[in-house]
């Protein structure tokens, strides 16, 4: 790397000059921006739903402690 060819660098050249050449190449990269979004969205969306998830399991689970308490203090009355 002492002459200052950076591998990453003459990727991206050689991908530009791909990309320059093929006539439908603003057509192929907007549409895979448009999957790359909603692929974000889908897996925000999934977190989003498993956060939901855990947080009511976890009401769940103190609702179930709390029948626990009334029913040890019914029996120690």
């Amino acid at each position: 790397m002492s002459n200052g060819n950076n591998p990453f660098i003459l990727f991206l050249i050689l991908i530009l000059l791909v990309v320059g050449t093929d006539p439908d190449a603003g057509k192929k990269i907007d549409t895979f921006k448009n999957v790359v979004d909603k692929v974000t969205a889908g897996v925000d969306n999934l977190k989003a739903g498993i956060n939901s998830f855990k947080a009511d399991f976890e009401d769940i689970h103190f609702m179930l402690l709390g029948l626990n308490k009334q029913d040890s203090d019914k029996h120690n009355i």
